[in-house]
């Protein structure tokens, strides 16, 4: 038996997600709006209903006996762990220790596909709003101190005042750029209008993948310098959320400009912000830090005072022996026995929290190209995709498999048991069947005679020890499919995959892409197959099939109605062998962690399953007065 079976059980029960629950998010104001923004993880159980509840705008009109216990229990569970946090911290002072990443496909995060940038831009730039609670879609404000819904279309959002770019720190000294500049509504503009635009302020065209998200807007209007009227041009309940998107901090207009040519040339004097550090050293692969801000507009916040990212690990014994001798403050690895043998081995010392990752697993096939374009060969790819194989060679059994929307976006999923009987996610005698039609269409489509087809796995991803069968795993799970040996496994480098993702032009890939953005499916399903997305890579244009349900559901404040528009566009993309873009699954990680390394976390046990690198800036914070303190290391963040 697996050491982890039982921790993996609680970590499914506790996440089993409710569609009641997906009718109280707190992510948008007004009472029509309160119950439009659909939560992604949380528990099903009448505790944990009964705990988002209380602390959702929305409120439940259930009156029953078991829910007011429920409430009962969650309101003195959440006032006695106030009270110990009171007692306990946060406490000020101390240097986080994170991991970089060794390549970043751009230093915009408007421009990046991929995640790896935001753990740095989340820690010197802000957004409009951020996520309270990412897993439920529950926001406050950021650099927007309040707001209201004027009507259905209209939002008007009130800035902080005194809020400053910073003065010091190597953006700061770009000859580009405005340090200690206030930050007013121009900003605002500049930096909506240039994703909705698609366009460098050159003219040159760029890849905004969020660029169809900030299409809803119609017109802008800034009647004084803290104040941004956003005109919609029909109603989307997603909105909000948006808002707080990982991806959508805010550049500086000047300094931008100037850079925004070489966004791939990774530089900490390219970049500026206003957020709780200041960037102060960006050496991809190398070592990255930043200091606190102490311009910072909240006062009490960051609580470290400052942020060090060393060299990503790629080799396991090496990061394990790093873990150990407290060079760094958390530990995971591909496979999840070795993490959590660890805190088997110092069980008082560490903690290990589950969390499913945001980051999707899919294979990917480029429409766009000759051969690859052929819906037959589309299907028989998507059907030949072994997904329970792949989870249990590469995650012992520790992830779900995932149809057009993640299971993490439960609220919003084509449930476990239907996607058990869909072609393409069948076992046993029914994948057979499965695989005799796979072969009916690549046979017909001539897929035998198309000669060799490189399959590239991502290189940070086969890099690692645990997954370094990938490439051999995934062209032979073709070969076998298909009877044939014409597949071959190779890895590249993100800096090679990403340019060719939005020139689409790309090679037959496995890796990771999407990112789950926000709890509300609604978004990512527009992103991903509406005409007018330009991250609909796959060139899908179906009006009638696709986007006048999703554009429908968008609109729509009746969660069993949307969840039905939304199930619909699902089941027909799913159907067409999902296009080209083939989601595989959403795998849990054990994250294991020294006990004086403190942060905010959605429950016991539990870590973030969606983005939350604005959250880790502003709350992690360190006790020092915890015996596992002892010993740490603590290297100097390069200084102003």
């Amino acid at each position: 038996m697996r050491e982890y079976v039982m921790s993996e059980r609680n970590y499914w029960s506790r996440n089993r997600v409710s569609r009641r629950t997906a009718l109280r998010s707190g992510g948008l104001l007004g009472a029509g709006l309160a119950g439009a923004a659909l939560i992604g993880c949380g528990g099903s159980d009448e505790a944990e209903d009964a705990s988002a509840a209380t602390s959702s705008s929305a409120s439940s009109s259930s009156s029953s006996s078991s829910s007011s216990a429920a409430t009962q229990a969650a309101t003195q569970a959440a006032t006695q762990a106030a009270t110990q946090a009171a007692q306990t911290g946060p406490k000020r002072g101390g240097i986080g220790i994170g991991q970089s990443a060794t390549v970043y496909e751009s230093f915009d995060s408007h421009r990046t596909a991929a995640s790896p940038v935001l753990q740095i831009t989340s820690h010197f730039q802000n957004k409009l709003l951020r996520f309270s609670h990412p897993d439920k879609g529950e926001v406050v404000g950021d650099l927007v101190e309040t707001w209201e819904q004027a009507d259905p279309t209209t939002l008007v959002l009130h800035l902080r005042k005194g809020v400053k770019w910073h003065d010091e720190g190597p953006g700061a000294k770009n000859p580009a750029a405005a340090p200690g500049r206030e930050f007013v509504s121009s900003d605002v503009v500049w930096n909506l209008d240039r994703q909705m635009r698609g366009t460098l302020e050159d003219g040159t065209e760029a890849s905004f993948p969020r660029n169809g998200y900030w299409n809803q807007i119609g017109s802008i209007e800034t009647p004084d310098d803290y104040t941004v009227r956003l005109n919609l041009k029909a109603v989307d309940v997603t909105f909000i959320q948006g808002l707080a998107n990982e991806f959508n901090y805010m550049n500086q207009p000047e300094l931008m400009t100037a850079v925004e040519g070489k966004h791939s040339e990774i530089d900490a004097g390219n970049v500026i912000g206003t957020g709780p550090f200041v960037l102060t050293e960006w050496i991809p692969g190398e070592r990255v830090s930043a200091v606190r801000n102490p311009s910072y507009y909240d006062k009490t916040k960051p609580y470290l005072d400052g942020q060090v990212w060393i060299q990503n690990f790629t080799d396991p014994v090496a990061y394990r022996v790093a873990f150990e001798q407290k060079q760094v403050m958390g530990f995971t690895d591909p496979d999840p026995t070795v993490t959590l043998a660890m805190n088997a081995d110092k069980p008082d010392e560490t903690e290990v929290r589950y969390n499913g990752v945001a980051n999707t697993v899919a294979a990917y096939t480029n429409t766009n190209l000759p051969f690859w374009n052929d819906n037959r060969i589309t299907r028989a790819i998507d059907m030949a995709i072994d997904r329970r194989l792949i989870i249990q060679q590469l995650h012992g059994g520790l992830a779900k498999v995932s149809g057009p929307v993640t299971w993490i976006q439960g609220a919003w999923a084509i449930p476990q048991e239907d996607l058990a009987t869909t072609p393409g996610y069948q076992s046993g005698a029914e994948r057979e069947k499965d695989l005799i039609e796979a072969n009916k269409y690549w046979q017909a489509a001539g897929g035998p005679g198309h000669g060799e087809i490189e399959w590239t796995i991502a290189k940070l991803w086969s890099d690692r020890a645990s997954w370094a069968i990938t490439p051999d795993l995934i062209s032979q799970m073709f070969n076998d499919a298909f009877a044939t040996s014409q597949f071959k496994g190779v890895s590249k480098t993100y800096g090679e995959i990403i340019p060719s993702w939005f020139a689409k032009t790309f090679d037959p890939f496995f890796a990771w892409i999407p990112n789950i953005e926000i709890p509300d499916a609604r978004a990512d399903m527009k992103s991903a197959f509406h005409s007018t997305s330009a991250a609909n890579i796959w060139s899908v244009n179906e009006p009638d099939k696709i986007d006048a349900p999703l554009d429908a559901a968008l609109s729509e404040f009746d969660y069993e109605t949307a969840y039905d528009l939304v199930r619909g566009v699902q089941d027909f993309v799913v159907e067409n062998g999902q296009f080209g873009r083939h989601i595989a699954y959403n795998y849990v990680v054990p994250a294991l962690s020294w006990n004086y390394r403190k942060m905010t976390y959605p429950g016991d046990g539990e870590g973030w399953s969606f983005l939350s690198g604005s959250l880790w800036a502003h709350d992690a914070w360190i006790d020092t007065d915890d015996p596992t303190w002892e010993g740490a290391s603590q290297p100097a963040p390069t200084p102003l």
